[in-house]
């Protein structure tokens, strides 16, 4: 037989009964951040116009519903959009492949991901000064013990040949934009430098020799991986202005919301149009 005493039957209830309570509080939580969520997506779908009505980019701006902020993009939005893992997956590359890896910050960690799995040869691009030092250490690293077929470049790719100059504050790891010069009055700014991403882009691929003496053969781009913490709307724009575009067989870029990147959903939807008309897509959550 077991007998338990009224005042422990008693804290057990009240107990209980705080648990449930909890319990009911927080679902209604998350149905309000839910209803709220899809409101809020109502309204950005409408933003300001510039999104048509085949584009979803506007719908699925970074938008964190529970803090109330616009994010860079949705690893802190808290709406399980984000989705990294995928750019692995299904990769049409071989041993053959070149691989050009834009934003690679201080350790180009997918550009040890896409190596290890494929073993290819790879361009590798960061136009921050402290950033690429390290990452040209660390890469010279893997060149001399795992044989990596690795160039690791000391500048950024976009719309122009051209130094932008940041100041210190503006470093800021891996939410640094470096498309524009910043710091006013500051001086003692970094340089960063940057060439024309369609320059480049044919400079690789043209890089191999051909069998006829003094001739190079076109080698297209396997795949353009591009994480540049805003840089890839003006790069993309430039190579699909020139129309190198069509000489990369995949294109995969991350999307970042700075407010100092113009009318930003309006370009993102045209490099969606124009990349479908050459490019089909895998898969596109925005941001």
């Amino acid at each position: 037989m077991q007998f338990i005493s009224l005042s422990t039957a008693h804290v057990k209830l009240v107990s209980t009964a705080a648990i449930l309570c909890l319990t009911v509080l927080l679902l209604k939580s998350y149905w309000r951040i839910a209803r709220l969520e899809i409101q809020i997506s109502s309204l950005l779908c409408d933003l300001q116009g510039s999104c048509p009505a085949e584009c979803d980019v506007c719908c699925q701006l970074p938008y964190n519903a529970r803090t109330g902020d616009m994010m860079v993009h949705h690893l802190h939005t808290e709406r399980g959009l984000w989705n990294e893992e995928k750019r692995f997956v299904s990769l049409p590359l071989t041993k053959e492949s070149v691989v050009v890896y834009v934003g690679a910050n201080t350790e180009g960690r997918d550009g040890k991901t896409i190596m290890d799995m494929f073993g290819c040869t790879i361009h590798i691009y960061e136009p921050v000064p402290m950033f690429n030092v390290q990452l040209a250490k660390l890469w010279d690293g893997y060149r001399s013990k795992l044989g990596y077929n690795a160039t690791v470049h000391n500048y950024g790719l976009g719309s122009s040949t051209r130094t932008v100059l940041l100041s210190p504050e503006d470093i800021d790891g891996q939410s640094t934009f470096g498309m524009a010069n910043s710091g006013a009055g500051v001086s003692n700014k970094i340089p960063l430098q940057i060439r024309e991403a369609a320059t480049v882009l044919r400079e690789v691929g043209s890089s191999r020799l051909s069998p006829v003496p003094g001739t190079v053969t076109s080698m297209p781009v396997s795949l353009l991986h591009v994480n540049c913490e805003g840089c890839e709307w003006e790069m993309l724009e430039n190579i699909i202005q020139t129309g190198e575009h069509e000489h990369v067989r995949t294109i995969q870029f991350g999307s970042h919301y700075f407010t100092q990147v113009t009318n930003i959903t309006a370009r993102y939807c045209w490099i969606r149009s124009q990349l479908n008309k050459t490019h089909q897509m895998v898969y596109g959550q925005a941001w």
